[in-house]
């Protein structure tokens, strides 16, 4: 995606030591592309922590919306692209690649644009003129329809307008920003104290709450965590802002800072050796990670509050144990023995959500194309986020056969709680003996299209947590197997001396 904004590197000497940072173009951020101011002015807002009513992206784009609405297909985008695309709006573009799939693309590619639609389902921008560069890729020029609605921290945002003229109230001297995406250690807050009181420099905290990332927090938490930071830096003469923004993990932050006022984007910390570090998703070079997590007793007293009311102990987390794997392969067999397992044994809450019931109840109507499969796993995952969210025990067993919605599903869980993906890799051939629907017969006779295996890829996961091939494991020690690496990452807890 571009940003517009150019990019290079110094090298300079910073209280003391030398340090490499991102340094943004001198250029003045755009304005919006559709010459509207998006800010309400400093007096919107409820002070420097960043409450109070979120950005304004649009003004008078009714009509113009209405008309799209009649000539081009509607696009139900991902958290990821709605991210983006925000970004872009917000940034001033006007122009943009999106990637949507091939049928969307095809759409745009025949009538010469596409409707994008939030997660509520409301139209928010419009593709126009679109090229095809790639069968499943968008260019196009990009103009907004309604406000943004998707969370999370949405009425914490601020648009970048908001945040120069947040800035500008705080006095003179240069902006650095600093990303946060994870708990701050009590020394990373010092850090940043002490170079912008050097530098007499105003802080532009930036709480990275976009798709992709793998929090040790989740957004509201690491957003109140920050304000208490930035206000402990505050009341030791460094004044600051703090707004939350959604980004996606991999994407350049600097012009990202630049747009939003920064003059400098710290750097993160060097990693220590001994320090633990979480799984992350790839990400530019010059985007700050979350380096070394840093332990209970480094972090800062508002982080180490939010860590305690938000990390319970293993066992009383949230998790989704995902099954995925061809038809009669024995991920359902596997799934519902589980399930059965740890009902008796009483300890965690659980909720059984098989592909096949879930088809009846929760998908009813849906065919078999691959926008409608997709969606099915969309479902499920988002029923298996929100028990998950609240502390249960969610087994899920579709046959999900395509990595990127697989994907998907692991960042909503993973929002909000813990996720083990269970592939169980029985061959095609020993599937297709078993075929106890005669779902296989019909598929080779030509009388089910787009089946599994057969006129329909299955792409095999290649981040599974666990493999199982039941043509050579009977069930209980498949499901034994699965029951250990539970007990194993301490989601069971301990067994009550009285059972």
């Amino acid at each position: 995606m571009r940003l517009g904004v150019r990019l290079g590197v110094r090298v300079g000497l910073q209280g003391g030591r030398c340090v490499s940072m991102a340094v943004m173009s001198t250029e003045q951020a755009p304005a919006s592309h559709d010459g509207t101011d998006h800010a309400e002015g400093p007096e919107g807002a409820e002070g420097r922590d960043g409450a109070g009513p979120g950005p304004t992206t649009t003004v008078g784009k009714e009509s113009e919306l209405a008309d799209a609405l009649g000539r081009f297909s509607a696009w139900h985008a991902p958290r990821e692209v709605l991210e983006l695309l925000e970004l872009a709006i917000d940034l001033g573009e006007d122009r943009t690649a999106v990637k949507v799939g091939e049928e969307a693309a095809a759409a745009a590619e025949r009538d010469g644009g596409l409707v994008v639609e939030d997660a509520e389902g409301t139209p928010v921008a419009v593709l126009q003129g679109a090229l095809r560069p790639d069968p499943a890729v968008v260019e196009s020029g990009l103009s907004v329809g309604r406000p943004f609605t998707h969370p999370p921290v949405r009425r914490h945002r601020r648009s970048p307008d908001q945040t120069r003229q947040m800035l500008d109230l705080l006095g003179a001297g240069p902006v650095f920003a600093v990303p946060v995406e994870a708990a701050l250690s009590a020394a990373r807050v010092e850090e940043v104290a002490t170079l912008a009181r050097h530098e007499r420099a105003r802080l532009l905290w930036l709480v990275l709450v976009g798709s992709g990332r793998r929090q040790d927090l989740p957004a509201e938490a690491l957003l109140r965590a920050v304000r208490d930071a930035a206000a402990d830096v505050e009341e030791a003469g460094v004044p600051g802002v703090v707004v939350p923004v959604a980004v996606p993990a991999g994407q350049d932050l600097a012009p990202l800072a630049h747009g939003y006022g920064a003059d400098l984007v710290l750097p993160a910390p060097a990693p220590a050796p001994s320090a633990p570090r979480a799984p992350t998703a790839p990400r530019a070079p010059s985007e700050p990670g979350p380096s070394a997590r840093p332990r209970r007793a480094e972090l800062h007293p508002a982080s180490a509050r939010e860590v305690d009311r938000s990390a319970p102990p293993p066992h009383r987390r949230g998790v989704t144990v995902f099954f995925t794997g061809l038809s009669g392969s024995g991920k359902s067999t596997l799934a519902k023995g589980l399930a059965e397992h740890l009902l008796d044994d009483g300890r965690r809450e659980v909720t059984m959500l098989d592909g096949d019931e879930v088809r009846r109840m929760l998908s009813a109507g849906l065919g078999f194309g691959r926008a409608d499969r997709d969606l099915n796993i969309r479902r499920i995952g988002w029923v298996a986020a929100e028990i998950t969210r609240h502390g249960g025990l969610a087994i899920c067993a579709p046959i999900a056969p395509f990595a990127d919605v697989r994907a998907e599903v692991r960042a909503m869980v993973e929002d909000v709680g813990d996720f083990v993906l269970v592939h169980v890799a029985t061959p095609l051939e020993e599937c297709e003996r078993r075929d106890r629907k005669g779902l296989y017969a019909k598929a080779r006779a030509g009388l089910v299209a787009e089946f599994t295996g057969i006129s329909s890829p299955y792409e095999d996961p290649d981040d599974a947590d666990l493999v199982l091939d039941t043509s050579d494991l009977g069930i209980e020690d498949g499901v034994a197997a699965v029951w250990n690496l539970l007990d194993e990452r301490g989601y069971l807890g301990e067994v009550d001396p009285r059972r």
